[in-house]
């Protein structure tokens, strides 16, 4: 009965799944990315040597991306 009543509450969203095709996968992968970075590296002292390896993590090499202030 619980399963029933979970798909008529969320009947317009899981009829959107089918006819829109987009999801949060690979945001959710960008953030999940970014824990393990600041797991790994047990509390960057600076910012900007944390924001330095989680740029070239995601291989963003663009000069106005790796200036910083």
């Amino acid at each position: 009965m619980a399963v029933l009543q979970t798909l008529a509450a969320h009947h317009d969203e899981i009829g959107n799944t089918f006819t829109h095709h987009y999801t949060n996968g690979p945001l959710e992968g960008s953030n999940n990315k970014i824990k393990v970075i600041k797991r790994t590296g047990f509390g960057y002292r600076n910012f900007f040597r944390f924001r330095l390896r989680v740029l070239f993590a995601f291989r963003i090499h663009k000069k106005r991306a790796l200036i910083t202030k």
